[in-house]
């Protein structure tokens, strides 16, 4: 598992992507999101502090749903 809680999905080319790709794009962001929000939710006070945001904004970002930035 990996502990980051940001890994940027990139393009492979400049070219624009076909349709397949692009929601396959977009259900590994989505996938991706919602990771990101359960790992929020994990995270003690101090963690959350260090990344200067609160138990209660944590909370709220990680009951978004996962369509949602």
């Amino acid at each position: 598992m990996e502990n980051t809680l940001y890994k940027p999905i990139t393009q492979q080319s400049c070219q624009r992507p076909r349709v397949g790709e692009s929601v396959c794009q977009l259900m590994a962001i989505w996938h991706q999101r919602q990771q990101q929000r359960q790992a929020l939710l994990k995270m003690n006070e101090r963690l959350l502090s260090d990344i200067g945001i609160s138990r209660c904004d944590a909370e709220q970002e990680a009951a978004k749903p996962f369509w949602k930035a």
